[in-house]
């Protein structure tokens, strides 16, 4: 196997940790998109199941290394970024997580296919097809959240701690915007 092929397997199954990670905590602090959430969850650990099975069959480890970043990276996210993030902004960088798994797993097809490994090819096109779906679906949540404007801008994390943060993010920003202005 290509060391392409192979060092973007093991990144696939971490980047597919760190969204289940995050998305699970996403999914807990936003009802109202939690099945569109779940479902990219759900997805992502089959991907990761059918991928583990190709990737053993090719002598490809892509189990606790790679798995354990991408937990510990999405766990990490979820504790310590989600607080500071408003709702529009937890949602549109979900998009961002499944995005990059999807364009990677678009990646692995082609090179799966310069190296006539058609089995491999069709389980990532499969994927891709399988996570775009819920992209667009996470997609389209992240750009409704513009109808409710005063919701958009609320804390992601509700709880006393998530408040905090937030207004310590929107304290720092328009402590930026306050020197911007004097600078420019």
């Amino acid at each position: 196997m290509h060391p392409a092929t192979h060092r973007s397997l093991r990144e696939l199954v971490a980047s597919a940790h760190a969204l289940s990670h995050r998305w699970s905590r996403l999914a807990e602090l936003l009802p109202d998109a939690r099945a569109d959430l779940r479902m990219g969850v759900d997805a992502a650990g089959g991907m990761v199941a059918a991928l583990g099975e190709l990737a053993g069959t090719r002598d490809v480890a892509i189990g606790g290394a790679a798995s354990g970043l991408g937990a510990t990276v999405g766990e990490g996210m979820a504790r310590i970024g989600e607080p500071f993030l408003e709702r529009n902004q937890a949602l549109r960088t979900a998009v961002l997580d499944v995005h990059h798994l999807t364009v990677l797993l678009h990646y692995v097809e082609r090179l799966a296919r310069a190296q006539d490994d058609d089995e491999l090819a069709a389980s990532c096109h499969h994927w891709a097809h399988e996570l775009v779906a819920v992209e667009g679906r996470v997609r389209e949540a992240a750009i409704a959240e513009g109808d409710e404007p005063d919701r958009a801008v609320q804390p992601v994390d509700a709880s006393a701690a998530g408040r905090v943060a937030h207004r310590v993010a929107v304290g720092v920003g328009s402590a930026g915007e306050w020197m911007d202005r004097r600078i420019g």
